[in-house]
């Protein structure tokens, strides 16, 4: 059985599995993500299909471009995934994974949309 990594949006409302062997954590700096989440979106990829969902009922999505929607807890507000529609992709928030997740920033994103108030998160080896 392959490992998973658990995770949970604020109040319990939602839970997503997802394999351990998603890629390391993502940091997106881009301007929609900034506004989305007040700061760079940290998540970690995983095909849609690998992904399961407890509580679905409770996520409230928001197409946030074309190419992509968004989805919260209707519960908690807590943000929890992005997907990519085309591409059949989840982007799970990685403050959301429970315990440790034994990922680390594998790359930064439009790191050129940045804000000025912070540093950009070092990129592990």
């Amino acid at each position: 059985m392959a490992e998973i990594l658990t995770a949970s949006c604020h109040c319990g409302s939602v839970h997503i599995a997802l394999p351990a062997s998603a890629a390391g954590v993502l940091a997106c700096h881009c301007s929609d993500c900034q506004k989305m989440h007040g700061n760079f979106n940290a998540f970690l990829a995983a095909p849609r299909a690998d992904i399961v969902v407890t509580g679905e009922a409770s996520l409230v999505w928001y197409q946030s471009s074309d190419a992509a929607r968004r989805a919260f807890c209707g519960t908690c507000g807590a943000r929890v995934v992005k997907e990519i529609t085309a591409a059949g992709r989840w982007l799970v928030s990685a403050g959301l994974i429970d315990g440790p997740s034994g990922k680390r920033i594998i790359r930064n994103l439009w790191e050129q949309s940045k804000p000025d108030w912070y540093d950009l998160p070092v990129v592990a080896p």
